[in-house]
Formats: C-alpha cells, sequence, structure tokens
C-alpha cells in the first residue's frame, strides 16, 4: 500500500493515490512535522511545541498519543513508528512531495536546456499552493514555509532560463512578464525579461527594463545594480549573438554566456574598462539576488592580483570589488570568499591584520598537530571566542579559504568552494568536478563559519576526504560537523592574563593617556571576567572604556552587558549579542525554550536541575553542547554571561517568572539534600554547597519573604554556619523578621541570628536566635541547629551558664539526633575548659562517650580534646589539633577547622615556638578573614599581640589589644586566657587603639608578622652565606 504525503499546499496524505481525509488541525500539523525531517526521529517536545506552541495543556502527553493513534490509523499501517524519545514516519523515497521536487531539480543541473526545461516544469507542477498552507501560521514551520517558498521561486526562475536557452523565448515571456511584475527588485527576474525581450525583438523595451530597475533601486535602496546586469545590457547594447540563440550553461550560472574567460588576466581588465566606461569610479554592490546563481561570474586570485590597483575581485555572489592599493587583496564583503591564500593573495578575502593578537600558542599548536594526523579538524567554539582570527593567524600560504558565514541556504556550500578555486559555482560533475581540481591545488581546505549549513558542510566535506587523500579539511564552526574521523578542538576564552594585554592594548588605542599600572590591570582583568574573557566581547569592552573609564564601565558591566550593545543603528554585526543570537536562531524551540529558562541559573547547574525546566531535556542539553551555547564541564554546566545576558532578554516578565520559579524549587530541593549530608557529615556537602552558593543565593533573593523563603534561609543558616561565605552571611542577617510570630518568622530569625554571629554581632545573634527557639516546635528538624548557633555565640559572648544549659539540654535530650547530643557533650567541656577547669570537661566526656560518634562529627571530638588537653599537655593538645583539622579538611569543615587552626597558633605561641608561631598566625589571620569570621579575627589578632608582645614589640601589641577591648563585637576572654592577657592590657591601658576597627588591626597584625618573618628570613640567610 503506497502512501505519500503532500506539503506543496495545504497538507495532504494519500494511500495508493487516493486522498485520506485528516480530522481537524493536529493530525495536519503533526504529518506535517513528522514528513519534513527525512525520515529521522522527532522528539516529543518538539511535536508538543508544534502542537501547542509554547502553551501545551496539563495533559499534553495523553493528548499527543491520542493524536497519533488517530493519525497512525490514517497511515493505515506502521508507517508511523513509537522511537525512543520520540516517533518517526517511516515513507518510502520520493513519498514527499518537496522531496520530489528537490529531487526533479537535482536531476535538471545535469541536463540540456530543453530537457531541463521538461523537468523543472515537473517539479513546478507538484506545487497545489502555498506550501503548508492550512498550518503557516504555526512557528514550527516558518524555517519550512520560506525554504519552500524560495525553492519554488528558484524553480521558475530556473524553468524561464532554460526555456530562453531552448529557444523558447516566445513562449516563455508572458511567464516572465508575470514574474517580473511580482518581484520588482529581484535582480534575476528582471534580468529574464530583459534577455526575453531581446531574444523577441523588442530591445529598446529590453533596456527600459535595465534603466527602470536601475532607478529603482537606487531610490529606494541607494544602490547600484550589480556588474552581471550592466553587463547583460551592454551585450544588449552590442547584439550579443549568443543572447540570441539556445546556448547550454550550467544550471547556476546561465545569463553571462560569452563573458570573458575567469582565468585570464583580461577578465579583470575588461570589467575595470567597462566599470570606468560607465562613469563608475567605484564597483557597486550587488543587491538582492545579484549572485553567482542568477549567473556571477568568478576571477581567480592570480588574475585579481595583477590587477594592481584598479584590480577587481569577487567577494561572494556578484559582489565585485576593487583591488587595494598594490592589488592582491581581496575582500571580505557579500556572501562566500574567492582567493588563493599565499603571497598573491590573502585567502578568503582576508584583509591584513594590523591589530596585535594575543596568545593561542597552545591552540594553535593543537590545530597543526590535527591538521598532520587528521583529514577534518573543527575548531569549535562560541561565537566571538575568537575561532577565525586563531585560523587567519596559522595561515602560512597555500591553503584555500572559504568563508561561509554570509552564505544562506546548502546549495552554496559547493559554490562557495567553487568559486575560491576560479570554477563556475556548480561546475558538471558536482563533487567529482571540485575533487578534480583539488587535486592540483593546496593540501588545506579552510570551511570558516559553518555551522547554519552542517548538513552541506558535512557532505561535501566528507565526499572531497574521501575523493582527495591528501586534502586536509579545517572547519571553524560553533557545532562540531559529525563527519567520519573527525578531530574537534573545543576552543576557549583566552587565559586571563591574554585577556589583560588585549584589553589594555585595544583601550591604549583609543585613548593615549590609558594608564599602564597595576590599579589598571587589576580592574581590566576584573572587566574581563564579566565578559566571559571571551575576546570579542574583551575588544567590545575596551572601546567602551574610553567613554566611561575602567571603574565605571566595571560597574556598568556588572549590573548587565547592555553596555556593549551598539547604540542605535550601530553596527549590531560587531555586538556580543548578535554572536549568541546567531546560534540561537539555528536551535529548534525546545532547545531555545531550555536555554532561554536555563539563563536564571547563576554558577552553572548539573543534570539534576534538568527536570525542573522541562521535561526530557537531556537530549535538548547534549544539542546546546555541541552548539556552543553552554559549557560543558561533566558533571557541571554553564552559560557564559554573554549567553546568559541574551537567554534572560528573551524570556519576558511571565516567563522569567516561570523560569525562576522552577530555579527555586530546584534548590529548595538542593538546600534539603545538603542539610541532610551535613548532618551526616557526609564530605560531599560542603564542596556541594559552595559549588552551588551562587543558585542559592539567587534562589534566597527570589523567593522573598514567603514560606519557602523562609525555609531557604534557615536551611542556609544551619549549613552556611559549618562553611561561612562573607556574601551569604551578609543576605542572611538581612532576613531579620519586625516581630517572631509565625513559624516562619522563627525561620527567618534563625537567618539572621546566624548571620549575625558570623560577623560577630553577638547581642543581636542572641535575641534573634532566642526568639526563634522559643516560637519553633520542638520536634522542627532545624530547631538543633539553631540551638547549637546559639551556643556557639554565646561562648564568644562571655556568657558561660546559658551555654552550659544549652548544652547539657542537647546532650541529654532524647528528642535531639544523635550528632546533636553528640555535640551538646563537647559543648559542655568545653564550657569547664574555658572556665579554667579542663578535668571537669574530661570527666563529662568520659560519662557520655557512647555519645560520641567520632567519625559522624568529623574534626570536633578531637578539637574538643585539645582544648582539654591544652594547659596541662600541649604537646598533646597539637596533636588533637592536627587531627581535627585534617578530619575537618577531609569533611570539607571550614569553620570546624578554622576554629581548630586558631587553638593550634594559641599553643604554639604558649610553646614558645616563635617562628612556626608567626607563620600560623599570619596564615590563620588570613583565612578567617576570608571566611568573615569576625569573632575568630579578633581571637587572632590578640594572639598576635601575645606573639608580639614576647617578640618585644609591646607598643603594637598594645595598640591591637586596645582595640579589640574597644569593639563590642569581639569576643569576651574567659578562663586563663585572662590571665595571659592581663600584662598586655596594662600596657594597653594608656595606649591608643589602632584605626579602622577589626579590618585595621588585622592589617597592623598582618604587616608586623610579616616583617618579622622577613627580618628572620634575612638573618638566616646571612648566617649561611658567613
Amino acid at each position: 500500500m503506497g502512501i505519500s504525503v503532500g506539503v506543496l499546499g495545504p497538507v495532504e496524505l494519500r494511500r495508493d493515490e487516493v486522498v485520506v481525509p485528516l480530522a481537524g488541525t493536529p493530525q495536519r500539523v503533526l504529518l506535517a512535522r513528522l514528513a519534513l525531517t527525512g525520515g529521522r526521529s522527532v522528539p516529543v517536545a518538539e511535536l508538543i511545541e508544534a502542537l501547542w506552541e509554547g502553551e501545551p495543556p496539563d495533559n499534553a502527553m495523553g493528548n499527543l498519543h491520542s493524536y497519533v493513534s488517530r493519525l497512525r490509523r490514517c497511515t493505515g499501517g506502521e508507517a508511523l513508528r513509537r522511537e525512543p524519545g520520540g516517533y518517526r514516519l517511516d515513507l518510502p523515497d520520493g513519498a514527499v512531495d518537496a522531496e520530489r521536487a528537490e529531487r526533479l531539480a537535482a536531476t535538471a543541473r545535469g541536463q540540456e536546456s530543453a530537457a531541463a526545461a521538461v523537468t523543472l516544469g515537473e517539479a513546478l507542477a507538484l506545487w497545489r499552493g502555498d506550501p503548508l498552507s492550512d498550518v503557516a501560521d504555526r512557528m514550527a514551520f516558518a524555517p519550512e514555509v520560506a525554504r519552500l517558498g524560495e525553492l519554488r521561486r528558484h524553480l521558475r526562475e530556473e524553468w524561464l532560463d532554460r526555456l530562453l536557452a531552448s529557444g523558447a523565448a516566445a513562449e516563455a515571456l508572458p511567464e516572465i512578464e508575470a514574474l517580473a511584475v511580482a518581484e520588482p527588485l529581484r535582480e534575476r527576474a528582471q534580468s529574464l525579461l530583459m534577455r526575453g525581450l531581446h531574444a523577441t525583438g523588442r530591445t529598446p523595451e529590453a533596456l527600459a527594463v535595465a534603466r527602470t530597475y536601475r532607478e529603482r533601486i537606487a531610490d529606494e535602496h541607494g544602490i547600484d545594480p550589480s556588474p552581471v546586469m550592466a553587463e547583460l545590457q551592454r551585450r544588449i547594447l552590442a547584439d550579443d549573438p549568443g543572447l540570441r540563440v539556445p546556448v547550454r550553461s550550467g544550471p547556476l550560472a546561465a545569463d553571462l554566456i560569452g563573458a570573458p574567460t575567469r582565468h585570464s588576466p583580461a577578465a579583470a581588465d575588461a570589467f575595470s574598462r567597462d566599470t570606468k566606461a560607465a562613469g563608475s569610479s567605484t564597483p557597486s554592490v550587488a543587491a538582492g539576488d545579484a549572485s553567482v546563481a542568477a549567473g556571477g561570474a568568478f576571477v581567480a586570485a592570480e588574475d585579481v592580483w595583477r590587477c594592481g590597483a584598479e584590480g577587481v575581485g569577487v567577494a561572494g555572489e556578484g559582489v565585485w570589488w576593487r583591488g587595494a592599493e598594490g592589488g592582491g587583496v581581496v575582500g571580505e564583503a557579500g556572501r562566500g570568499v574567492v582567493g588563493t591564500a599565499g603571497d598573491a593573495a590573502l585567502g578568503g578575502g582576508g584583509r591584513r591584520r594590523v591589530d596585535r593578537f594575543f596568545g593561542r600558542r597552545e591552540e594553535i599548536a593543537a590545530v597543526r598537530a590535527a591538521l598532520a594526523s587528521g583529514a577534518v579538524t573543527t575548531l569549535v567554539g562560541p561565537g566571538g571566542v575568537g575561532k577565525t582570527r586563531i585560523v587567519r593567524e596559522m595561515l602560512g600560504g597555500g591553503e584555500l579559504v572559504v568563508e561561509l558565514a554570509e552564505r544562506s541556504v546548502p546549495e552554496d556550500v559547493a559554490a562557495a568552494v567553487a568559486g575560491a578555486l576560479g570554477m563556475r559555482a556548480a561546475p558538471r560533475g558536482g563533487v567529482a568536478a571540485l575533487a578534480e581540481r583539488l587535486g592540483s591545488m593546496p593540501a588545506v581546505l579552510v570551511l570558516d563559519n559553518c555551522e547554519h549549513l552542517l548538513d552541506a558542510v558535512r557532505a561535501l566535506a566528507g565526499e572531497l576526504v574521501a575523493r582527495c587523500p591528501g586534502l586536509r579539511v579545517l572547519a571553524t564552526s560553533r557545532h562540531r560537523l559529525e563527519v567520519a574521523g573527525e578531530r574537534v578542538l573545543r576552543i576557549g576564552p583566552l587565559p586571563a592574563d591574554d585577556q589583560v594585554a588585549l584589553f589594555c592594548d585595544r583601550a591604549a588605542l583609543l585613548r593615549a593617556d590609558f594608564p599602564d599600572d597595576s590599579r589598571t590591570r587589576e580592574l581590566a582583568a576584573e572587566i574581563c571576567g564579566l565578559v566571559d574573557g571571551l575576546p570579542l566581547a574583551v575588544e567590545l569592552a575596551a572601546r567602551r572604556e574610553s567613554v566611561f573609564g575602567l571603574a565605571h564601565l566595571r560597574d556598568r558591566l556588572g549590573a548587565g552587558l547592555n553596555v556593549l550593545e551598539p547604540a542605535r543603528g550601530g553596527d549590531r554585526a560587531t555586538a556580543v549579542s548578535a554572536t549568541v543570537e546567531w546560534s540561537y536562531r539555528l536551535l529548534d524551540p525546545a532547545s531555545q525554550r531550555l536555554l532561554d529558562r536555563l539563563a536564571v541559573c547563576r554558577g552553572g547547574f548539573g543534570l539534576d536541575a534538568l527536570p525542573y525546566f522541562q521535561e526530557d531535556a537531556e537530549p535538548l542539553l547534549a544539542e546546546l553542547v555541541d552548539a556552543s551555547l553552554v559549557v560543558a564541564d561533566p558533571p557541571r554546566y554553564r552559560l557564559l554571561e554573554t549567553v546568559r545576558h541574551v537567554g534572560l532578554g528573551h524570556l519576558g516578565p511571565d516567563g522569567e517568572r516561570q523560569a525562576r520559579d522552577a530555579h527555586a524549587r530546584w534548590m529548595l530541593a538542593t538546600a534539603a539534600e545538603l542539610v541532610d549530608g551535613a548532618r551526616r557529615r557526609d564530605p560531599r556537602t560542603y564542596p556541594a554547597m559552595r559549588r552551588e552558593l551562587p543558585n542559592l543565593q539567587e534562589a534566597l533573593a527570589w523567593l522573598g519573604a514567603g514560606d519557602d523563603g523562609a525555609r531557604m534561609a534557615a536551611m542556609l543558616a544551619v549549613i552556611g554556619s559549618d562553611s561561612p561565605d562573607p556574601g551569604l552571611t551578609e543576605q542572611l542577617a538581612r532576613c531579620a523578621p519586625e516581630r517572631v510570630e509565625t513559624e516562619s518568622d522563627a525561620l527567618r530569625a534563625v537567618a539572621a541570628g546566624t548571620g549575625e554571629w558570623l560577623r560577630g554581632h553577638l547581642p543581636e545573634a542572641d535575641r534573634l536566635l532566642t526568639a526563634a527557639l522559643d516560637r519553633l516546635p520542638r520536634d522542627h528538624r532545624l530547631r538543633w541547629g539553631a540551638l547549637l548557633i546559639r551556643i556557639s555565640n554565646g561562648m564568644f559572648a562571655g556568657r558561660p551558664e546559658p551555654v552550659r544549659q544549652d548544652a547539657e539540654r542537647m546532650a541529654t535530650d532524647t528528642h535531639a539526633p544523635d550528632w546533636a547530643r553528640a555535640t551538646g557533650v563537647c559543648c559542655s567541656a568545653l564550657m569547664d575548659a574555658y572556665g579554667g577547669d579542663p578535668a571537669a570537661g574530661t570527666r563529662w566526656l568520659e560519662r557520655y562517650a557512647g555519645a560520641l560518634d567520632t567519625e559522624h562529627l568529623d574534626g570536633f571530638v578531637p578539637f574538643t580534646r585539645g582544648e582539654l588537653s591544652a594547659g596541662a599537655d600541649p604537646e598533646r593538645a597539637l596533636a588533637w589539633y592536627d587531627r581535627s583539622i585534617a578530619a575537618s579538611d577531609r569533611a570539607n569543615l571550614i569553620y570546624t577547622g578554622h576554629v581548630a587552626r586558631v587553638a593550634r597558633a594559641a599553643v604554639l605561641i604558649r610553646l614558645g615556638r616563635t617562628p612556626e608561631a608567626i607563620g600560623a598566625c599570619r596564615e590563620v589571620l588570613a583565612a578567617v578573614r576570608a571566611a568573615n569570621m569576625t569573632a575568630q579575627v579578633w581571637t587572632m589578632i590578640r594572639l598576635s599581640a601575645e606573639l608580639l608582645a614576647g617578640l618585644g614589640d609591646t607598643e603594637t601589641a598594645a595598640a591591637l589589644v586596645a582595640a579589640a577591648d574597644d569593639d563590642p563585637m569581639a569576643p569576651v576572654v574567659m578562663g586563663p586566657d585572662r590571665d595571659r592577657m592581663a600584662g598586655i592590657r596594662t600596657a594597653a591601658a594608656t595606649a591608643p587603639p589602632c584605626g579602622g576597627g577589626v579590618a585595621g588591626a588585622a592589617e597592623l597584625a598582618s604587616a608586623r608578622l610579616t616583617a618579622y618573618a622577613e627580618e628572620r628570613r634575612t638573618k638566616r640567610a646571612a648566617l649561611r652565606e658567613g
């Protein structure tokens, strides 16, 4: 039973040549979407998108299955097949009328004019109206409607061309006239009319058509007709016999029969003379379809070279450019590029670059190595990363460069290669002819910017390397070609040093007084980081520096990349967003939607995020990675900031709300998993938290003051207390409620209290945590974390009795989880140690030894044992601290590890191991400052004062202690530490505190410790030399 599908008109299904009625639009949409894939499987997501255009019903999958079932009955058998992730329509060759039309067009290319006219007429007869007319309003079919419409136009022009070439001008003229009226700005339509009128003896009218067309495009577009049209007009005036007799021609170049041959120097000379004779000082750029397909001719690169300053080159489909002064340079404008790289002419239309090139030595070496060992090498990377520039920098002469960025249809690929070889765009013999020509040409063929023509490039490259054993193909693309044996080299952003060098070089070109100093390079590094280090974006940012200055430019970029976009009417081809939009338009709607939604992720995402944004998203993610729009570093993925900028711009208010809600649901689930992992002391928990921190903070900001926001804030507080982050600390502190009346208020108070504790605002932290604990139910899973934070806060605030009560409550409450009971035991023992009775603390540990789970508590138990041993056996204490630090580092517990390091530094000071103590104090002070652990910073400042006093620097020591005593955020000194500080306190009583608060005191302590370390290093060096 034969099945066929019609899309060249209303969607139609036939069985045994009998039309099968289709019930409703959904069946027509499904049939057309499946039929237009060439037998490939269509993912379910794409079918749903085609049916409901972004607004699927709740039961979309059920409805889809119903539509598929009905369509399967219409096809009458096994043609419609279910495959993993989608459906496929299995049709015999030629069963879709659009495929038959394309095959007939291909057949006509190899036929003589009369036979080709018949074949093309058969192809045109397949149209039953506008393509896909009953579903053309669906966005899913917009590209196919445009493609099939252009195919019909092209076939009609080719048919009329072949009729003229067959001597049937009189018969063709009425059709040509109708075409010319319908397409007044299409150059090929007007040139066909000129030829038809001239062939039928109506030469004055033919010349009038030329004048009218020239005036029309000058008035409406400000351009001139192409030299192709000027040449046709000249030949009509000369009554060239070739225009009056049928002449066989190639399918893509039929109206320049008898033009000067492309291989002789006379060709360029002739065009130069004609241009001057026409009174034009500069050849014009063709408009519309003034293209190779309309009969453009090419001039070989060697001919361009010989033309000198007045030479004429071809830079694409019918676009002619004069040579630069001295000759030998082919312009970059137009569609495609002609020229052979080497001493005579720069391949690919490449003008000589006069700007400096930075970095990429490793990439260039990798490309050369790949070319030496493989037939096809593809440089893959996002737009603006510099793939083309890398290729141009490494060209050594002898490469053939073909630029495809401005080519728009698959047939253009072979035409561009043919043109670069100095051949007609579609030589007889197709790929075989190209391969034969390449056999005598340079061994490297460069295909630049291939991503929008992948199928055609893949087919051509595969055929050429199969036919030419010595050929090497080097492609640049945002998507790999997927050719057999292809070597893929992924190009990423520039290294940091090269980013800064590029920025400063370009900025200095625009501003003579651009500074060259460390502050400039520091700001430049921040700017480059904000634009992902993409060379295009770095250069655009450098241009803006002369307008905004470095600091303001950095601030503007931190708020978004709009500052890099061109002003209204500016050059959008160099805009950062334009490079992303180019890749975005090549995606299917489902992939576009996923990319836009992922733009709300900050700092990347894992595969676990995908179900929150879109169902069956993993294949779509793979497509985004292949398209260089998502950076893959499994198991993490991320969008460059330039891509995020564009994606967020696509969402709109409703789309952004939906995407951010999905993102927040993902982060709520992630935060809950992190809390569970923290309580299990899973070592993967804190690296995972730090990895997702930007997303967690983004979600917290989005959720705001609602119940979900309160829950998120409290979970982040409990996790963040063990792994402090300055930004999160400040965000948590801002969560404080006005009153604590509800459970959500209590959770926000836990978050704010934790933030205030980490910031060193101990009284406010105690107030918030106490209010939260008074309101939270006893069995709330976050209650024990909040209680532990209040205990820690009370220790630094010097409130031993409330701390002891809380600690003993945790240790003895049978409702408390195991980790909380063990922590309570340790905290109670610590209060004994800090109160001057470590023996009581040791007895407490022994009493509840069964509750201690050293594996579960990682470094906290050995830290506690170290604190209990520090007074009587400091060497043993050091061993306990070392165990604590090692266990904490294994579990990624920043807070416990840093506290143990602080205690270790104190013991080193008291053992008199001064060199070690100096190094430890410097390192630990820097670490706790970086973590924004204010209480520990003050503790380290006091320990530094103690160390400096022992070194004889009592003045600095007194200033540091005075600063600590002057700041209410500094922890209270308890137990034996009070006695140790007594002497320094006496000196400090008359010493003014150093200025600048905790930051100023930390800077002073660090500077003095560094000076002593350098002094000791110098003395040791002198002793060695002596």
